[in-house]
């Protein structure tokens, strides 16, 4: 038994897939599962049950995760040990933003983050939500903000704000032009992004509740080809402010804020909780949370 092989075992119940697990670790499937299988021979006890959808720990499996964790964490604070009397605030910082947030922060967070955090280097993932909740499960990322964080032993979530949800496209639908009612929406062909998207579920939602069926009559996830679609009046499509702001109205679209129910998504900032952050990534992150809260006030 050693510490990779726990990581491993670690990452695939977080993620009740070995497929997910590879993708994350960069692991072929193959050696994942052998890596697994030496560990069980090891401790003498099986830890998972293969299913159609993945895997699921087994008794002795759930009694164990919790020893690798900290086992993990131990180690991994050792380490942290050595460093901390360094506060020159240098290495690399690794986070994730979903596009839409990456678009509309980024660039003010790579100047500040230069300026302030000179002697280090920064690498931003830009995934949906649900890509970034794994990649940080997994450890791979110092932090993350994302929409709709589910609860996740072993993360910590922060709160940023909540964000309207938009009916954007080039004439305004209904007797407003400012708002629109959900019921409204009903037959009205959209660009949706695919389910793996932070907004399409509770969309989605609240249209079975009201007795319909969206009219989806394309499924885009980059969100400026989506815009670039509404443009031309292909179709309308449901959006946060995030992708508007600098796109909006130049390009020529009305948004107008979805009432009756008033539709919210909530952004949060993920950081893993069973972690040591150093310094830098401690600094990276708090820098993270002011630049953003200071766009979105500014925008408002």
């Amino acid at each position: 038994m050693d510490l990779k092989q726990l990581r491993y075992f670690v990452h695939v119940a977080d993620l009740g897939s070995f497929v997910k697990a590879s993708e994350l670790l960069g692991v072929a499937q193959p050696t994942l599962s052998r890596q697994i299988r030496a560990l069980e021979i090891d401790i003498k006890a099986s830890l998972f049950h293969r299913t159609g959808r993945g895997v699921v720990l087994t008794a002795e499996g759930a009694r164990f995760v919790e020893q690798a964790r900290a086992v993990i964490h131990a180690a991994d604070a050792a380490l942290q040990v050595l460093h901390t009397g360094d506060n020159r605030l240098s290495g690399k910082v690794v986070c994730g933003l979903t596009p839409s947030v990456g678009s509309f922060m980024i660039p003010h967070y790579v100047r500040r983050f230069r300026k302030q955090l000179p002697q280090a280097t920064l690498s931003i993932v830009n995934h949906l939500s649900a890509a970034l909740h794994d990649q940080i499960k997994a450890t791979r990322l110092d932090f993350a903000i994302f929409h709709n964080p589910p609860p996740t032993a072993g993360l910590a979530i922060t709160p940023l704000s909540e964000e309207d949800l938009y009916l954007v496209g080039t004439r305004p639908i209904g007797r407003r032009k400012s708002s629109v009612t959900f019921r409204e929406l009903q037959g009205l062909p959209l660009i949706m992004p695919s389910r793996l998207h932070a907004i399409r579920g509770p969309v989605e939602l609240e249209a079975a509740r009201l007795g319909f069926e969206l009219n989806i009559v394309l499924e885009v996830d980059i969100m400026q080809t989506v815009f670039q679609l509404a443009a031309e009046g292909v179709a309308h499509t449901i959006a946060t402010r995030f992708p508007l702001i600098g796109r909006h109205p130049s390009k020529g679209l009305v948004a107008q804020r979805i009432t009756e129910p008033e539709l919210v998504t909530h952004l949060a900032l993920v950081t893993p909780s069973q972690r040591v952050l150093t310094p830098l990534q401690r600094a990276a992150t708090e820098l993270a949370r002011t630049t953003y809260l200071e766009l979105i006030s500014a925008a408002n």
